[in-house]
């Protein structure tokens, strides 16, 4: 289990950086710009991630599962990539004037034709991403990202800042995959991929297909339902959502996305080892839910203190959004493990076909749930989420068979630490004559007494999650320590 805690400490450590600049960039530029323009530019980016999602049926990463892997894979991927993206770029630069009149923004014919170029050009990065990958070089990858995000955020602000509204957007977008493609090929300068070859075309369709299909689903379930607002509500209704989203995601971001990061090593050395997934599965459940339950709850109590730090005075109106977003985002818990669990034990097809069924329904409720107004799309999370939540369940049950009771114990677990946890946030909500415009400073003891109670809760308990927090507290001082003793050698 070291190994488990090693790589969830490393990936931490991976993940922060970009949930830093992640951060950094929402509570700046809301503070820039107004929810009208956030609004623009939100339909914008939703249109340009959907279309450009559709090269993910060509996706680089099959690279990565090839056993032997020749110059002309790597060049067919090139070509297949390249190709997909100039026809996915020519088609947003020849639709933007339709695009920007179906909205009624003249603005978004500069804004989608600026999007359309960082496709294609950013396409350049992926098939060596991918071999970094193969190569386990995932430090070099990591700063890769980070570069480009730390540009993509400095570029949007800066462009703000000189007058160029939420264009700025779409600039970041542009600087970020041209630095992209410059940091890769200077990581791994292999300039004859550029030699168009489709030699092994059928594996890269053939790996693909199923990738593309689930991320363009999932693309499409993040995206389509703020399309669709911006088309029948002001855009002010879809800069609000956008950024409640944002700040109820935050959680995530923060505390599950490490565990994402090594739950299908984890899992597939499980299934290698012909260990015990069901013991794997039910104690990585035990984790997630003793992290984000109480995450999600104190968000719900502390919305608007938060709303004011993160996003300014001005966007207090999402709030209430934020509220209902983490209330409903308790029952998302197994979501996160429901792909991993069942590619590690060779279910690809079904881990599609949750993935659909899921989706699918949940976007025509979401989608169906917007012409009802903001609060009713916002409120159709309590009817998607507990029905992903129920199928996510199912079908890991078919392969990791473990009984409802068991699961039932482990949440119970879980569910008397989150009641420990927001013990101190009910009692200074209460000091409060239950008003939730708390101000800073008691939202600041408020969360200083969540922590501690949820520590309370930990100890008392003796939650399966203490040991993992003493190994990682361990591991992370003897890196500290090994530090030290490396510049005193120096």
């Amino acid at each position: 289990m070291s190994a488990v805690r090693r790589a969830f400490f490393m990936a931490i450590l991976e993940q922060y950086s970009q949930v830093i600049v992640s951060i950094a960039m929402i509570t700046i530029l809301s503070r820039l710009l107004n929810s009208s323009e956030i609004g623009v530019a939100v339909i914008g980016l939703g249109i340009g991630t959907i279309a450009l999602t559709f090269r993910e049926f060509v996706t680089s990463e099959y690279l990565i599962q090839r056993e032997t892997l020749t110059n002309e894979d790597v060049r067919t991927s090139f070509t297949l990539t390249f190709g997909f993206s100039a026809v996915i770029g020519c088609f947003l630069y020849f639709s933007s004037t339709f695009l920007s009149k179906f909205y009624g923004q003249p603005e978004l014919v500069t804004f989608i034709k600026i999007l359309a170029l960082a496709g294609v050009i950013d396409c350049a990065a992926c098939p060596i991403i991918a071999l970094l990958r193969r190569d386990l070089t995932f430090g070099v990858v990591t700063r890769i990202n980070a570069i480009g995000s730390i540009t993509n955020a400095m570029v949007t602000i800066l462009f703000v800042l000189l007058d160029f509204g939420y264009t700025g957007f779409a600039w970041g977008t542009l600087a970020s995959a041209i630095v992209r493609v410059l940091a890769t090929f200077h990581a791994k300068p292999i300039f004859w991929m550029l030699n168009p070859c489709l030699k092994s075309w059928r594996f890269a369709f053939a790996f693909g297909s199923y990738k593309g299909a689930s991320t363009l689903l999932d693309r499409s379930y993040e995206a389509l339902p703020q399309l669709v607002l911006g088309r029948i509500m002001p855009l002010t209704a879809v800069g609000l959502y956008n950024r409640a989203n944002l700040v109820c995601g935050l959680p995530d971001k923060i505390l599950l996305s490490a565990i994402f990061a090594v739950a299908f090593p984890a899992f597939a050395a499980e299934v290698r080892a012909n260990r015990n997934v069901k013991k794997a599965y039910l104690q990585i459940i035990s984790y997630i839910t003793v992290l984000y339950w109480p995450a999600a709850l104190a968000m719900t109590i502390l919305a608007y203190p938060i709303v004011h730090v993160a996003l300014g005075s001005s966007w207090i109106n999402a709030a209430p959004l934020v509220q209902i977003f983490s209330l409903a985002a308790l029952f998302w818990f197994p979501n996160i493990l429901t792909f991993p669990v069942l590619v590690s034990m060779g279910a690809n097809r079904e881990a599609f076909e949750a993935n659909f069924i899921g989706r699918g329904l949940s976007m025509f409720v979401i989608c169906a749930a917007s012409f009802f107004g903001l609060y009713a799309l916002a409120g159709s999370q309590f009817i998607v989420l507990p029905f992903q939540m129920y199928l996510s369940l199912i079908y890991v049950r078919r392969h990791v068979p473990f009984a409802w009771l068991e699961l039932f114990q482990v949440l119970y677990g879980s569910a008397l630490v989150t009641a420990w946890a927001i013990c101190g946030p009910l009692i200074i909500l209460a000091t409060n004559g239950f008003q939730f415009d708390l101000s800073i400073m008691q939202a600041c003891v408020a969360a200083c007494f969540s922590a501690v109670g949820w520590l309370s809760g930990l100890w008392l308990i003796k939650h399966p999650f203490l040991n993992e927090l003493n190994g990682i507290a361990r591991i992370a001082m003897s890196t500290l320590v090994a530090k030290k003793s490396t510049v005193v050698i120096k």
